[in-house]
């Protein structure tokens, strides 16, 4: 008699987590869509994006199809795309991280310029066909919304802005703010510097700082040059997000000093200098 109650406990577990026999599984995006690799002669590409689950992803899940189509907001052109999501056991707080693992197929695609460095965000909805689990997708159309930055001003660090082959400064908006699905680091244009064309800029999620830095392994930074920023669009991301700066920034900033790779190499020849003074 025990047992006959304990199957039917276990056949009540069974339908209470599960909807018309299939398992609901919520996908939520926490990243763009990254790790593009390209497949010239096979024409289609490769790219992950990082998602969290509420249900183990099982094989059983893991293998179904999800179709979605894929663009690049530059063009407009779109491009389908199949994804499986990776198979993950839940951690403790009832969530899984895992991936959509997908390919994009451009085979229509006669423009040479598809490489791994273009945009792609998400074009429509998912559609897939089951029986074991029915899917929820969440935040994919932040995916394509665009991280808009406006009133932005340029500031000199405190100390150590010159290390590490980097010149570093700061950067703060009081504009609107849509946050990116995770901190990450974007790449600002400069403006009337063609050496020094880019900065690199941690993006954050809850701040209005933006800490940036620009490299210098190659070229020095003199005293006098100025950092200039511009409205712009289409601001790449390394979680594969786009950034859009609304307007110029208030300020342009003045480099105080020299910053160069030399000023590096001199600081670890003297560590090691005393380093030798110490030991012998």
């Amino acid at each position: 008699m025990n047992c006959f109650y304990k199957i039917f406990l276990f056949l009540i577990l069974i339908s209470f987590s599960t909807s018309d026999g299939k398992i609901t599984v919520t996908v939520q995006a926490t990243s763009g869509i990254i790790n593009k690799v390209k497949y010239s002669k096979a024409k289609y590409m490769d790219f992950d994006i990082a998602v969290q689950v509420n249900q183990n992803i099982t094989n059983k899940i893991s293998i179904i199809d999800i179709s979605v189509n894929v663009k690049n907001p530059e063009d407009n052109k779109i491009f389908p795309a199949n994804c499986n999501i990776a198979q993950v056991r839940l951690e403790e707080d009832d969530y899984g991280d895992t991936q959509l693992n997908c390919f994009m197929n451009y085979s229509e695609y006669t423009n040479d310029d598809v490489d791994e460095d273009m945009n792609l965000v998400i074009d429509g909805q998912f559609s897939y066909s089951s029986d074991v689990a029915e899917f929820v997708f969440e935040n994919f159309t932040k995916i394509g919304t665009h991280v808009k930055i406006g009133g932005l001003h340029i500031y000199n660090l405190e100390k150590d802005s010159c290390t590490e082959n980097s010149f570093k400064f700061e950067m703060n908006f009081t504009g609107d703010y849509d946050a990116p699905l995770e901190s990450t680091v974007c790449e600002i244009q400069l403006n009337n510097n063609e050496v020094h064309s880019v900065t690199n800029c941690a993006i954050p999620v809850t701040s209005n700082m933006l800490l940036c830095y620009i490299d210098v392994s190659e070229k020095k930074l003199e005293k006098g040059e100025k950092i200039e920023i511009k409205a712009q669009t289409f601001v790449k991301c390394k979680n594969g997000q786009i950034v859009t700066i609304t307007n110029d920034a208030e300020n342009i900033l003045e480099i105080e000093e020299d910053c160069e790779k030399s000023i590096f190499l001199l600081y670890n020849i003297i560590n090691i200098l005393l380093l030798f003074l110490i030991l012998f």
